[in-house]
């Protein structure tokens, strides 16, 4: 089996090879003109190739360039790692549509890449990809979005503000579900910084990074800062494997800092850190043929809310593992809470105060039965409630636990602690055979 990484160098040795054969490389200099930027930059765009933009666009408040071709849209940075070409305004600054928004694409969509730019005062979400049969974002700087009401129904048939720095997908603009090859391929978003904060956070459903109903992704979301989210940090959610069962998702070494308040749509908890899973259709999540395999490590999460989760998680067979989740009182947080069956959480480390360090427990379909959670540290958390409550069937903790809860059946706890081993020469002299 083809491991992410190997995917991702695959699909853009690719993506290098074909895109300069398809058109001449092409360079755009912002003018500050918002008629003469967003015209000019849609005409690059629509050839094709490698596409350069140099210094600073105005795209005013609705300018919008769309992505139909296979592109490289580069910006310049400054040797810093900081971009220096900025796009100004938009709605949807950059924007990859589907042909339809109502039906599955027949085909996969375009290979897209952006890196190193800024965007600034965007409507809505300055990047929106919701076609696209291979992207990557990286090195990008967002900040200031100005929320836009979000065609998603909540409770009462409400729609509330929205604001995110990246979407990948098909939810903002087809509600009702996931359409297949609306986003497939590989998928890589790395190294961005999106400031995210708003003036409205309990009425913003603030987002860093959206990610939900891709179609057979190989899906990378690593070493992004995301600061001040009023909803989620990352949202990873009903991403479904394709006929063929290609699909896997890897969340790591992420840096997340969510508001000290937000948004209670479409639920209570929030602001969070990572939420992943299956969420819409909580039946994906347990079922094998659908549920795409999640890896969430390294990543560090301060939740600052009241409702605060660090990883909140819908579905079976995660691995979870090295995470350092920063809990600042909430009375109703919580570090982790898992809702899906036979996960493998090892090594994480929750600190500060909240609720519950780790919570388990059944939600809809999923059952909460069979996790293991091995050698998670503990030692500078205060749980006002207790440390771990388990709920569901036959979880394992493996550790010292000094308060838990049990409202499940056949859970336990095995007091053994994380051992190393010594070096074993086989063929030195003390070496001791087992006969």
């Amino acid at each position: 089996m083809k491991t992410i990484g190997a995917n991702i160098l695959a699909c853009w040795l690719v993506l290098g090879m074909v895109l300069p054969a398809l058109a001449a490389e092409t360079v755009v200099t912002g003018t500050g003109d918002p008629v003469r930027d967003v015209a000019s930059v849609q005409a690059a765009l629509d050839k094709g190739g490698t596409v350069r933009l140099r210094g600073r666009f105005d795209f005013g408040a609705e300018g919008r360039a769309r992505i139909t071709k296979d592109v490289r849209i580069l910006g310049q940075e400054n040797g810093s790692g900081d971009p220096v070409t900025i796009i100004s305004g938009g709605t949807w600054t950059l924007y990859s549509p589907l042909p339809m928004d109502t039906t599955p694409p027949a085909k996969d969509g375009p290979l897209i890449a952006v890196r190193d730019l800024h965007f600034d005062g965007a409507r809505g979400t300055p990047l929106h990809f919701a076609y696209a049969g291979g992207l990557e974002v990286g090195g990008c700087l967002v900040t200031n979005v100005e929320p836009q009401r979000a065609g998603i129904p909540w409770e009462g048939g409400e729609s509330r503000p929205l604001q995110a720095g990246i979407v990948v997908g098909n939810r903002l603009v087809h509600a009702k579900g996931m359409l297949e090859r609306a986003v497939t391929g590989t998928v890589l978003i790395e190294g961005n910084r999106l400031e995210m904060i708003n003036d409205d956070p309990e009425e913003t459903a603030g987002y860093g990074i959206i990610a939900d109903w891709t179609w057979g992704a190989d899906l990378t979301i690593r070493d992004n800062e995301i600061h001040r989210t009023s909803r989620n940090g990352i949202e990873v959610l009903d991403n479904q494997l394709d006929g063929k069962g290609k699909g896997a998702i890897l969340i790591r070494d992420n840096r997340i800092v969510t508001d000290n308040e937000g948004i209670a749509y479409p639920n209570k908890f929030g602001p969070n850190g990572i939420v992943a899973g299956w969420y819409f259709d909580t039946t994906g999540g347990a079922d094998f043929s659908r549920n795409n395999r999640i890896g969430i490590t390294g990543n560090r999460i301060e939740g600052r809310g009241e409702n605060s989760t660090g990883l909140l998680l819908y579905a079976n067979d995660m691995v979870v593992t090295c995470n350092d989740i920063v809990m600042a009182g909430g009375q109703s947080a919580r570090g982790v809470v898992q809702t899906g069956s036979r996960g493998f959480f090892a090594n994480n480390r929750v600190r500060g105060r909240a609720n519950y360090a780790l919570f388990c427990y059944p939600f809809e379909a999923l059952t909460a039965t069979a996790n293991t959670f091995a050698w998670t540290d503990l030692g500078l958390f205060t749980g006002f409630k207790g440390q771990v409550l388990l709920g569901g069937r036959v979880n394992l903790v493996v550790g010292a636990i000094q308060a838990l809860t049990d409202h499940g059946q056949g859970n336990r706890v095995v007091d053994c602690a994380p051992c190393s081993l010594p070096e074993a020469d086989p063929e030195s002299d003390g070496w001791q055979s087992g006969n």
